[in-house]
């Protein structure tokens, strides 16, 4: 596991293990998907919308960064 993809597990853990008593009608796949949802925004805001810029923060591919983003409609 990258450095990266580490940080971004553990701040995950972080923050389901402190927000899952406020929130227990939450399942874990929704606490995730809101995880990446804030990830890609904050991405995407940082880089003026352009996808590329932004699946290169993200570390991912340009073209799964789109496939995210329509199958958690976020565009």
């Amino acid at each position: 596991m990258k450095q990266d993809e580490q940080e971004a597990f553990f701040e995950l853990f972080d923050e389901l293990k402190y927000n899952h008593s406020d929130n227990i009608s939450k399942t874990l796949p929704d606490e995730i998907d809101d995880f990446i949802i804030d990830k890609i925004k904050d991405a995407l805001k940082e880089n003026n919308n352009n996808q590329t810029r932004a699946s290169d923060c993200l570390g991912i591919k340009r073209t799964t960064l789109i496939a995210m983003c329509k199958r958690l409609k976020i565009f």
